[in-house]
């Protein structure tokens, strides 16, 4: 779901308010009349009306926030996109449970701005993870202490940019409906994206499972956790291990 968390992120800066401003004319007293010496033989005039205060001016209009163009604004009404706007500060931590061959992996994936992090977990012992910078890949093997640096093609912010610039949520593809995992029925939300489909199982509001489905081939992912704060000690390259540069 990187792809829509990338458009909810460029959303909140569209949401943004310029600032308003306002203030009231100051305000003017009246001038005393000048005193008259007293004559005996005529009236004393009487003193001149006090000007009227000058009208205070009306405060600016506060701006109305941008709009957001339609399919994202749609998006954003979904339970998927209300679920990924808690990310919108750039940080998503996640774990997963998942089955597959008979055997339980766990799966824990970080997001921080352009870094991210993924690890899986069988029986609890971790079987390598993977960090990525924006510009390289670190695959680390924690039973060898060895890490494979790769450089990637195309740095993640690019790519972040491309997909802002060439591809749009396309609402006509989302498809709703309900499916039954371990004898409980959850509401879906059916995502296609780069030719494979993320199956979004919701209890209520709340995010249950993931499945993703490709090819004829689906797995259940069933989430464990979630949370803005990430822990960057997760992108972290040991620095005691061999390093191998592809």
């Amino acid at each position: 779901m990187k792809k829509y968390l990338a458009l909810l992120l460029a959303a909140m800066m569209l949401l943004s308010l310029a600032a308003c401003g306002g203030g009231e004319a100051p305000t003017h007293e009246a001038e005393p009349a000048p005193q008259q010496t007293a004559q005996p033989e005529a009236a004393e005039p009487a003193p001149d009306p006090a000007p009227e205060p000058e009208p205070e001016s009306e405060p600016e209009a506060e701006e109305p926030p941008a709009a957001l163009p339609p399919e994202l604004a749609g998006f954003l009404g979904t339970k998927t996109g209300k679920f990924y706007s808690q990310f919108t500060g750039g940080k998503m931590y996640m774990k997963y449970e998942m089955e597959m061959e008979g055997q339980q992996i766990t799966t824990v994936t970080a997001t921080n701005g352009e870094k991210t992090y993924s690890e899986n977990l069988i029986g609890g012992v971790s079987t390598g993870c993977s960090v990525i910078d924006g510009t390289n890949m670190y695959t680390i093997d924690h039973a060898s202490k060895m890490v494979i640096k790769m450089t990637l093609q195309t740095d993640t912010q690019t790519m972040a940019a491309a997909l802002l610039e060439e591809e749009d949520v396309d609402m006509g593809d989302l498809k709703i409906g309900t499916r039954e995992i371990d004898g409980k029925t959850y509401d879906t939300e059916e995502w296609i994206i780069d030719g494979a489909a993320s199956i979004m199982c919701f209890d209520g509001d709340d995010l249950a499972y993931i499945v993703g489905a490709m090819e004829g081939f689906e797995a259940t992912m069933k989430v464990l956790e979630f949370s803005d704060k990430v822990d960057e000690s997760l992108f972290v390259i040991p620095a005691d291990y061999m390093l191998l540069e592809m």
